[in-house]
């Protein structure tokens, strides 16, 4: 029998497998696609933990019980009085409130995308999706990466400034270094001359400025493979062509922000149990946008290279039991045949 839905054979007083299939939320199978993965139980935890994040952020930031309690203390004890203290520690609690929530502005932000984002693909009245959620993403990741390129400039060009003052300055470096050992203990030895310490001093900045650099221009080309990765939803979205380029990069090296923060997390639990909490919460949502990234770009390729169902044979051996085929009488050639007179 042929089902009605789809169109495939199946057998006999059997249910079709698309009827078992969630319905699709777009007819365009790209846009499709960015809706079922928007839309799943795994980015609906990934606005969870961003959103927990961005609380916690909050929280913590907000934790200031004990420089309130230092502050009263030291008051009462020049001599000021419960009048004078309250209004005092009004105004520095309510500032407090202020630079926390000014702080988290980012991760309250990108929880706030991710919620608007998963709404968009929730949606059913409509096969399309809104980008506003992406397009706020896209706009945290421009302000991160021009931050970058300005903080890595400010840093580089104060190196810079400071291996051409120890260039030009008349300052004996050698003898510099050589009381440096004595105050620490170390004997002087045969000591350095100032042109071997100017060196010293040079190579030892040069080498903390191509460290700084290496990890400057990191941070930057991940923020500009999330630039890409978003364009590129995005251009799925609105034109309904198939990419399922997703960078290795960019996987990678959430990979490793995800690391980093789970050890930093963990390394500030019990100091500081709100702000570990949040750091973890923020690794745990890299951890699940991974899965997502790949999630995506395997359901893409099945959009770009859909499965053929192989072609029935022609000369397929009879069924048990059945006769052999046997072809029909063919029609009489003509007396005029190709190649007769």
């Amino acid at each position: 029998m042929i089902c009605p839905n789809c169109g495939r054979e199946i057998p006999d007083g059997t249910v079709c497998p698309c009827t078992l299939e969630a319905p699709a939320l777009s007819d365009n199978p790209a846009v499709n696609v960015i809706k079922r993965v928007g839309s799943s139980g795994m980015f609906l935890a990934l606005c969870v933990l961003f959103s927990a994040w961005a609380l916690l952020t909050i929280f913590s930031s907000l934790g200031v019980s004990d420089a309130l309690a230092n502050i009263y203390m030291y008051a009462y004890q020049i001599g000021m009085n419960a009048e004078q203290i309250m209004p005092i520690l009004d105004l520095v609690q309510s500032s407090t409130v202020t630079s926390a929530v000014l702080g988290s502005i980012p991760a309250i932000l990108t929880a706030a995308a991710m919620w608007i984002h998963f709404s968009t693909c929730r949606n059913r009245l409509s096969g399309n999706i809104s980008t506003a959620g992406l397009t706020i993403c896209k706009v945290l990741c421009y302000i991160s990466m021009i931050s970058l390129c300005v903080l890595a400039f400010v840093i580089l060009g104060c190196f810079a400034i400071i291996i051409v003052a120890i260039f030009v300055s008349d300052e004996p470096w050698g003898q510099l270094f050589s009381y440096g050992a004595y105050a620490y203990g170390y004997s002087q030895g045969p000591g350095y001359t100032d042109e071997e310490a100017t060196i010293a001093i040079v190579v030892v900045l040069g080498v903390f400025a191509l460290i700084i650099t290496f990890a400057m221009v990191l941070a930057i080309t991940y923020q500009a493979s999330f630039i890409r990765m978003i364009n590129r939803t995005k251009n799925v979205a609105l034109t309904g062509l198939a990419d399922d380029r997703v960078s290795g990069y960019l996987t990678g090296m959430s990979g490793f922000v995800a690391a980093c923060s789970i050890i930093s997390g963990l390394g500030v639990l019990l100091t500081a149990p709100i702000a570990g909490a949040a750091t973890l919460c923020h690794a745990a949502g890299f951890i699940v946008m991974i899965l997502l990234l790949r999630k995506y770009k395997n359901e893409m390729n099945m959009v770009l290279y859909p499965s053929m169902q192989p072609a029935m044979p022609t000369n397929m051996p009879p069924a048990y039991g059945q006769p052999p085929y046997q072809p029909g009488p063919q029609p009489p050639e003509t007396p005029n045949g190709p190649g007769q007179q």
